[in-house]
């Protein structure tokens, strides 16, 4: 833009530095510079006013003379700030006067508290009479803060993990086989987790623009996301890792798109377009080396050929897809179906043929099929069952029934541990009975251990609202949960047996 002066007919440019060298010494002088910077007074008698950053690009500007009250403004400011200075001088000498923590406890019932060995009463912020958020005021630093309940390990938080902000304490009962070691806040809903290797893991964020990547080891947390065209629409719901490609592969229902990051460098790759409608789980076919998703609401399953990136055909499902597992040989697919057409969870349990894509069994009782894992060692395959609160356990041998195993309500993900001997379930809880699963509810959810010999719940953690996501470390010893109505994800080491 330019400031027209009439001159001769000609314009100049309204910034200084633009003027000319003949024009400054024809119609300018320097006045005494007030504390603003490139103040430059121009000859009243000129069309050309006086110039400062404040009023760089008005069209009209009152000439110094009429502008000499602003002192009066300027003392009026000075005297605001002053008084502005006083007050923040006099709460930061309050903040350190006092010392204030807010601490995530859970059980809070019965809870007692001691600062320095001094037992004292926290204020109450939030709770749900199972998890509470508490505030220590303190007139001096503590050193420490210890936890206890009668029935559970005591928890002890250094004057350091409160200056962190890491003050969570999720106490374990004294007979179990788990600590929570840490607590990783993470983007809005944390969907799925799952480990890339052995310390890190994937946080798919259903309502974030990508996934979380947490360090168990370093405690650092990061985000990855697909191109920013993807990344807006957020949806971000499950993960796969295929490390014969080195790649980590993440599903994006709202925009019906798989994206591919490489699993050393976290760099994204690309993305695979998908015909069908809401991708949610993945699962790798290592016979015929092809990835597979299910489509919540075309209600089909996209077959992918990973080394093309390319969707190759659809497998029709008569209802909802979830879970998905293949048969030892890779000849047959099994699919958890959730609910039907009308919205009615009363599915079965299928299994399809590969070579032809028909099904050829329906098994279990109806319901609404989650997640699905197979053993091939004791040729078994879990399936859980949100509609019943079960794990149903299928043969492998005759897709048979063996048991049912009576979990709390909505089990959602499975997973067994490497050696097969445990089977974890991630239990969302009753939900919000009358705004529904995306809303916070009274009772939290809970993780179920399953003994996969005598096929009985062993244990039952109380977690947060709604743990959904699910994963156990290569070497079995660490366990994450996400709290998907909490945007955090519990981190668990077993104890040594």
């Amino acid at each position: 833009m330019r400031y027209k002066i009439s001159k001769k007919g000609k314009k100049v440019n309204r910034g200084i530095r633009f003027y000319s060298a003949r024009f400054r010494e024809r119609h300018s002088r320097v006045a005494e510079n007030k504390g603003l910077k490139y103040n430059t007074y121009m000859n009243r008698n000129s069309l050309v006013p006086e110039l400062t950053v404040s009023n760089f690009g008005k069209n009209m500007i009152e000439p110094r003379s009429a502008r000499r009250p602003n002192y009066l403004k300027r003392s009026r400011f000075f005297a605001a700030a002053a008084a502005a200075y006083a007050a923040f001088a006099a709460s930061i000498c309050v903040l350190y006067a006092q010392t204030v923590f807010d601490v995530t406890v859970q059980p809070f019932a019965d809870t007692q508290f001691f600062v320095d060995g001094v037992q004292t009463a926290p204020q109450v912020l939030e709770t749900d009479n199972t998890l509470a958020i508490l505030r220590f005021t303190f007139a001096d630093e503590p050193q420490r803060l210890e936890i206890r309940h009668e029935g559970f390990r005591p928890v002890v938080l250094t004057h350091e993990e409160l200056c962190r902000k890491q003050g969570f304490a999720f106490l374990s009962r004294e007979d179990s086989n788990y600590d929570v070691v840490s607590v990783f806040q993470t983007g809005a809903k944390p969907k799925s987790v799952r480990f890339i290797n052995d310390t890190q893991a994937a946080v798919t964020l259903l309502e974030a623009n990508g996934a979380d990547i947490i360090d168990t080891q370093s405690g650092t947390v990061w985000r990855i996301r697909p191109p920013a065209d993807y990344a807006r629409k957020e949806g971000f719901v499950e993960s796969l890792v295929l490390p014969e490609r080195n790649e980590l592969w993440l599903s994006q229902m709202s925009a019906s798109c798989v994206h591919v990051f490489d699993l050393n460098t976290l760099d994204y790759k690309r993305s695979v377009k998908l015909t069908g409608e809401w991708c949610k789980v993945m699962a790798y076919n290592q016979t015929s080396g092809r990835v597979y998703v299910s489509n919540w609401i075309s209600r089909d399953i996209s077959v992918i050929n990973p080394a093309a990136y390319e969707e190759e055909r659809k497998i029709p499902v008569a209802a909802v897809p979830r879970g998905m597992a293949f048969s030892r040989d890779g000849s047959y697919l099994y699919c958890a179906q959730f609910e039907d057409a009308s919205g009615r969870s009363r599915c079965k349990l299928i299994k399809k043929e590969l070579s032809t894509f028909k099904t050829v069994s329906e098994s279990g009782t109806p319901g609404a099929k989650r997640h699905i894992v197979t053993d091939f060692r004791a040729d078994r395959l879990y399936v859980s069952d949100m509609l019943n609160s079960c794990i149903e356990v299928y043969s492998l041998k005759d897709d048979s029934l063996i048991a049912s195993i009576k979990v709390f309500n909505n089990p959602n993900t499975v997973v067994l541990s490497p050696d097969r001997s445990l089977l974890y379930v991630s239990c969302r809880g009753p939900n919000n009975p009358e705004k529904g699963y995306l809303y916070k509810g009274f009772k939290m959810g809970r993780l179920d251990i399953i003994d996969t010999r005598t096929l009985e719940v062993t244990e039952s953690i109380e977690a947060g609202n709604q743990p959904t996501g699910l994963d156990v470390s290569p070497d079995g010893r660490t366990l994450l949960l996400s709290d998907f109505l909490d945007n955090r994800v519990r981190v668990f080491r077993r104890r040594e047996q």
